[in-house]
């Protein structure tokens, strides 16, 4: 298989010579979405407008109704003046997924063993088994990737995990997670288990773990870790396997990465504000270049994982 490096460089000659004829077809689609969007936006606003305005004069506008009932309808009101002003966002996603169903086979053509697809092969078991997150009960999946890469097996999803309570007017959602989660599988299993934290100003040790002292001070600043054996931890978390875990957070640019290392595999959960891997943007022509070098680029940087942890390697994991 090609390096990431041998993968960004073959990719404008596949996009010149193959991708650019199955986008052409796409533009005129693009047009009628943009535009159907534009009209959208247009009617939610006024719907919300003319909503605002009947709340501002309801004694005037409905004086055969009861309060209960002008409440009723105004709320109703406001709900459709919502509904239609977040269509476009689904009408856009909805084009976007079209698209890369039809040019993602061809663009991983040259990894052989990977694919895109909508259904994550991460499953929620293995993420509450990793540890890393408080309790959630919503996940919202966006791209996914899976395949081998030198030795190792991976999985990758851009998701977002939440919690929802209550219901009606007294329901909340807190976001416990949102950004990419990196699923390495190398033909090894680790003996202990591993977590490794950002620190934060309330640092609490996991039930069945101890906090174990590294000899990288730098890392000691930004990580708390804790494991089952101190030994294995020690073992494990080598010099070098530090420095390519602290560069990960800087090339994906993200100020929060954490990482469980049990078992079999090692889940790594990287917090990235940003939509990743985005491409067929509305308000660009479909063949913009621009668009799809940065998915590239996005996706070369996870496979990079593989080289900036060396798991093809024996450096202690």
């Amino acid at each position: 298989m090609q390096s990431t490096e041998e993968f960004r460089k073959n990719f404008d000659s596949i996009y010149y010579k193959k991708i650019v004829g199955l986008l052409k077809p796409f533009e005129q689609n693009r047009l009628f979405t943009l535009r159907l969007c534009i009209v959208l936006i247009i009617i939610g606003l006024l719907i919300v407008s003319i909503d605002v305005y009947c709340i501002a004069n309801q004694d005037t506008l409905f004086p055969l109704l009861s309060t209960k009932q002008i409440e009723y309808l105004l709320s109703m009101i406001m709900m459709v003046g919502i509904l239609v002003l977040c269509s476009p966002v689904y009408l856009a996603k909805d084009f976007e997924q079209t698209v890369k169903r039809e040019v993602m086979p061809e663009i991983l053509k040259n990894l052989k063993t990977f694919k895109w697809r909508t259904k994550s092969s991460i499953s929620d078991g293995y993420i509450n088994f990793s540890d890393l997150f408080a309790d959630y009960n919503r996940r919202f999946d966006d791209d996914n990737f899976s395949g081998k890469y030198k030795g190792v097996t991976i999985n990758i999803c851009e998701t977002e995990l939440g919690k929802k309570s209550g219901s009606g007017k007294n329901s909340s959602y807190i976001v416990r997670f949102k950004g990419v989660l990196v699923n390495l599988l190398p033909e090894r299993e680790f003996k202990s288990t591993i977590l490794i934290k950002k620190r934060g100003l309330l640092n609490f040790v996991p039930e069945g773990l101890q906090e174990v002292n590294l000899e990288d001070v730098e890392f000691e600043k930004r990580f708390n870790v804790y494991g089952d054996d101190q030994i294995e931890t020690r073992y494990v978390l080598t010099t070098a396997f530090m420095d390519r875990f602290k560069n990960i957070a800087f090339v994906f640019k993200s100020d929060k990465i954490e990482a469980s290392i049990k078992d079999t595999g090692i889940l790594i959960a990287i917090t990235v504000k940003r939509d990743l891997f985005k491409v067929a943007k509305l308000y660009r022509p479909i063949c913009d270049y621009s668009q799809f070098k940065q998915m590239i680029d996005e996706f070369s940087s996870i496979l990079e994982l593989i080289e900036e942890l060396k798991l093809n390697q024996n450096i202690g994991l």
